[in-house]
């Protein structure tokens, strides 16, 4: 009774110290990209690949080889038991081995975003009023802690813009809430230039 709890926290920790990349051998000279994230999100579950690469062997053999970045160090470990335990692609049986850089280091997620908002740049002239110098609508915005910016997505005329603000160069946001109407504002008030 006291050995399962052990060998679940010896897994748990040879998973925090695996990181999310593996490298995956045995694939044929004609499998792409597609083919084989199918393949292997058939076994750790969909979505959980998060960047790959294909890159052939060094001396251009009948095989090639897969970088695969996951979402978890879970499931890029799932992958390598499955392939301790003989795994197959076709009739090549496969081979992994963790790596120690990831494809996407310390990739941003975006822990929220909006959409169909509308974007009104300009100046406060009052505690009540905001003189709009330009509109844009249709714009969409994410921002995330792990970002540290916000950033607005827009278009004026035939071009796409994005707009970044830095955490650092705004100087205070307040949200306005008018009485009577349903639509919220959030003004944003920026101490430094902003990159376009």
């Amino acid at each position: 009774m006291i050995q399962k709890p052990c060998l679940d926290a010896e897994r748990n920790f040879r998973i925090s110290l695996m990181g999310k990349t593996i490298q995956v051998y045995g694939f044929p000279s004609h499998v792409t990209v597609d083919e084989v994230k199918k393949f292997l999100e058939s076994h750790s579950g969909e979505g959980t690949v998060f960047a790959m690469k294909i890159r052939e062997t060094k001396n251009r053999g009948r095989r090639k080889y897969a970088i695969v970045q996951f979402q978890t160090a879970r499931d890029a470990e799932l992958i390598i038991s499955l392939t301790n335990k003989r795994l197959r692609y076709g009739t090549s049986y496969l081979k992994a081995r963790p790596l120690d850089n990831d494809i996407v280091p310390k990739p941003r997620t975006f822990l929220h975003s909006m959409d169909h908002i509308t974007l009104h740049f300009g100046c406060q002239i009052s505690k009540e009023k905001f003189s709009v110098l330009w509109t844009g609508t249709n714009v969409s915005v994410n921002f995330g802690f792990g970002m540290r910016k916000l950033q607005f997505f827009l278009s004026h005329g035939q071009m796409g813009y994005k707009l970044e603000l830095s955490y650092e160069n705004v100087w205070q946001m307040e949200l306005h809430c008018p009485r009577g109407r349903s639509v919220k504002y959030l003004l944003i008030q920026v101490s430094s230039i902003y990159f376009i």
